[in-house]
């Protein structure tokens, strides 16, 4: 079949990668010039890789591998650590945090040479019946048998074909980056939260002596805009402990990126007639649970599936859109409630320290594999 993927992110990237995988015809469109600009880093957990590898995709030599997740109080206390060695012998993908740049570059690498076109914006999405035409801004008209809109929770798609209602803010933000800071942090593999009464802040290592680092505040869109946001972050942050006094000294405004946190609403069904829906533009939720890229991949995943079984493409669509939906209300619900960007109780403090990182690592491994499609071989 002909498939107009819209978005070249890493959703829609892989998307093509399967499709195409299948002997379907595939173009990508993106309005931007370069989509592979900014974004700092994600980090691809045991459900993003293994959808990532079912669509023919290599992360092997990208970013880097994870082995736990420390979570400490403001003061430097200690409340839980994660053991991830569980999660990845069970399921036999390693937990990565990959710069952004580099995954789209890989997954560009793989796609044959024309298929992705930049600075292609879309106008307009018309669905009627069976049959579905994109307008781009340049007036060009397209008609291709099957449209994926995996352009962002600021999706023309969806708002031509689902709701043109914006996704709705969570109440937090976050200020992030990605840089070459705090060696001793970026050269090893345990990834970092502190979280207190400020907000929460994260360090993750992103290979070749990169951090991603990230502070998320609560924010309204009523808030004043703050000129100076590294400033900022250090009258807010000032009193939390080692190392995160450290990462204050050694940022910069111009390394700071800000990022509203937003979230939709996950319906049964995402798209009209031909025409359906991937990654964010279909269920944008906070960065709490770290899953959002690994929840697209699991998309691409289970879409590719759906349109390979040959029946009827609308039916297979709206299938593939109820059991993705079915896995996405959970890690939606936990993301927008923001839990873990606020301090836990003394007794829950109490109990998470007494608990063994390994039982730790375990359950979270169960919980990731209750998000997802591909380990649990879903149908669509």
């Amino acid at each position: 079949m002909e498939v107009l993927v819209a978005g070249a992110g890493p959703g829609g990237l892989a998307a093509a990668l399967g499709l195409i995988g299948r002997g379907h015809q595939v173009e990508v469109v993106d309005r931007l010039a370069d989509p592979g600009q900014g974004g700092g880093a994600v980090t691809i957990y045991s459900n993003g890789a293994a959808a990532l590898d079912r669509l023919g995709v290599c992360l092997g030599g990208l970013g880097a591998a994870i082995s736990d997740l420390a979570l400490t109080r403001a003061n430097g206390q200690r409340l839980l650590r994660f053991d991830f060695g569980p999660m990845t012998r069970r399921f036999g993908q390693p937990i990565r945090t990959i710069p952004r740049a580099d995954l789209l570059e890989r997954l560009r690498g793989d796609l044959p040479a024309g298929v992705v076109r930049d600075s292609t914006a879309i106008d307009s999405v018309q669905v009627t019946g069976a049959r579905v035409e994109v307008v781009l801004a340049t007036g060009e008209r397209l008609a291709p048998q099957i449209v994926v809109g995996a352009d962002g929770h600021r999706s023309v798609v969806r708002r031509d074909v689902l709701d043109p209602n914006p996704a709705a803010p969570s109440g937090w933000a976050t200020w992030q980056g990605l840089s070459p800071v705090l060696p001793e942090v970026a050269g090893g593999t345990t990834g970092r939260l502190v979280v207190g009464e400020a907000g929460l802040v994260g360090l993750m290592p992103a290979g070749g002596g990169l951090l991603q680092w990230w502070f998320d505040v609560r924010w309204s869109p009523q808030d004043p805009p703050i000129d100076r946001p590294a400033d900022w972050l250090r009258d807010r942050f000032s009193g939390y402990a080692p190392p995160v006094n450290a990462l204050l000294g050694a940022i910069s405004d111009e390394a700071i990126g800000f990022f509203p946190h937003v979230v939709h609403e996950v319906r049964d069904q995402w798209g009209a007639g031909p025409v359906t829906l991937l990654g964010d533009a279909a269920h944008v939720f906070p960065p709490s649970q770290a899953q959002g890229a690994n929840q697209a991949f699991e998309d691409a995943w289970l879409l590719v599936r759906a349109l390979d079984l040959g029946v009827d493409p609308v039916e297979r669509l709206r299938r593939y859109e109820r059991s993705r939906a079915r896995r996405l209300r959970l890690v939606s619900r936990m993301a927008a409630s923001e839990r873990t960007n606020r301090p836990t109780g003394r007794l829950l403090g109490l109990a998470s320290q007494m608990t063994p990182a390994a039982v730790a690592g375990r359950a979270y491994a169960q919980l990731i594999r209750r998000f997802s499609s591909v380990l649990n071989d879903d149908e669509p």
